[in-house]
C-alpha cells in the first residue's frame, strides 16, 4: 500500500481492533442468542466480501489503497469471530469431560496450524495481486461456509428425529448403562446448534 516503517506498523492497529471489537461483539450476541452457525457463517461471508474486494483490486492497488484497506478491516473482522465460535460450537456438542479436552485441544491445534500454509501461499513473486494467496483464502471461507451449513444440518437432523424420544422410552430401549457409553449419539443427547 506504500506505507513505511511507523506508518506501516500504525496502520495494522485499526485492523486488528476492527477484529478484537468484532470477536467480543459477536461471541456476546451468539452467548446471548444461543446459536453458533449464523455468526460464523456470516463471518465467513465477510472474508468471502474482504477477500473478493483484495483478489480484484490488489492489481491497481495504488489506485486502491483506501478500499483494500477497508478490505483488510473487514477481513480481520471476519476472521476473529470464527475460532472462538468454532470452538464453543465443539464444546458445546461433546458428551463427557475426556472427550470435550480432546475436542478442544484438537480445535486449537488444527486452528493454530492453520498460520503454516498462511506463510506460504503468499508468494513474492505474484506480488501486488497474489492470486494464489487471495484465491485460497477465499477457498478456505467458502469451504469453511459449507462446513458449518453441513454440520448445522446434521445436528438439526439428528435432535428432529430423536425429538419424540422420552428419557423412559431411551432407557427401556438401550438401557442406561448403554445410553451412558453412547455420549452424543444416544437418542437423549441433543446438539446445541
Amino acid at each position: 500500500m506504500g506505507f513505511q516503517s511507523t506508518t506501516a506498523q500504525l496502520m495494522t492497529a485499526p485492523a486488528y481492533t476492527c477484529g478484537a471489537i468484532s470477536a467480543l461483539v459477536v461471541g456476546i450476541i451468539a452467548d446471548k442468542v444461543g446459536w453458533r452457525m449464523p455468526f460464523i457463517v456470516g463471518s465467513q461471508s465477510l472474508l468471502v466480501v474482504a477477500y473478493s474486494i483484495l483478489f480484484s483490486k490488489a492489481a491497481a492497488i495504488a489506485d486502491n489503497v483506501a478500499l483494500c484497506y477497508v478490505a483488510i478491516c473487514m477481513a480481520c473482522a471476519g476472521v476473529y469471530p470464527i475460532l472462538p465460535g468454532c470452538n464453543a460450537w465443539t464444546i458445546n456438542n461433546l458428551y463427557g469431560l475426556e472427550k470435550r479436552n480432546a475436542g478442544i485441544a484438537f480445535m486449537i491445534a488444527v486452528g493454530n496450524c492453520g498460520g503454516i500454509p498462511g506463510s506460504f501461499i503468499f508468494l513474492s513473486k505474484e506480488s501486488p495481486r497474489y492470486p494464489t494467496g487471495f484465491g485460497s483464502s477465499l477457498s478456505f471461507a467458502l469451504a469453511g461456509i459449507a462446513s458449518a451449513l453441513t454440520l448445522e444440518f446434521l445436528y438439526w437432523r439428528h435432535n428432529k428425529k430423536y425429538e419424540g424420544i422420552t428419557e423412559e422410552d431411551a432407557m427401556a430401549t438401550h438401557g442406561e448403562e448403554k445410553l451412558e457409553r453412547m455420549g452424543d449419539h444416544s437418542p437423549l443427547f441433543k446438539y446445541a446448534l
